[in-house]
């Protein structure tokens, strides 16, 4: 079974086979230089010291620059959990705007419908029937005011008995179908 980290197949393998590489690598070179302080070889002391002083320098390097992507890859996951949250704050903020938009939008044409109603209201005082053929008029003037009540309804507009009474902004009034 293959191991994966971070999408990559088979890398914790290949750093263990280079890791003891590594240490068959510096075990040999401490062995050439235990050989070398025995024998007393000056030159061999010194090259070999260089070769571990410069695993030693490329190891520090390793080191910082494992570091250094450690630190940019902390800072990239923070600049993408900012940029989550910016836009999940837009997209809400876009959504209320939305909707206070729609919501007032619907408000401006319930106003102006309401003029339409009350005109709709002062005109039924009015009609007296007396003919056969107003009555006909009366009903279907009757069908469009119910219907016009009913579409109101449909948008929250509801009925609120105002005469003889008190105003009373909290109060929700009463539905009703005339």
């Amino acid at each position: 079974m293959e191991q994966e980290t971070d999408g990559a197949v088979g890398v914790e393998s290949e750093n263990v086979g280079a890791d003891e590489e590594e240490a068959a690598v510096i075990t040999a070179l401490l062995s050439s230089y235990k050989e070398a302080l025995a024998d007393n070889n000056d030159g061999k002391i010194a090259e070999i010291e260089a070769s571990l002083k410069s695993i030693e320098d490329a190891k520090f390097l390793l080191e910082d620059k494992v570091a250094s992507l450690s630190n940019d890859l902390s800072v990239e996951r923070d600049r993408l959990i900012r940029i989550s949250a910016d836009f999940d704050n837009f997209r809400k903020r876009t959504e209320r705007e939305w909707l206070n938009l729609v919501s007032n939008a619907q408000g401006e044409v319930v106003e102006n419908l309401l003029a339409v109603l009350d005109n709709f209201e002062r005109a039924k005082s009015q009609i007296k029937v007396e003919t056969e053929g107003e009555e006909r008029v009366t009903n279907s003037y009757q069908s469009i005011y119910k219907q016009f009540v009913e579409i109101l309804g449909s948008l929250g507009v509801i009925h609120v008995e105002t005469v003889g009474k008190q105003f009373d902004p909290m109060s929700t009034g009463e539905r009703s179908r005339e």
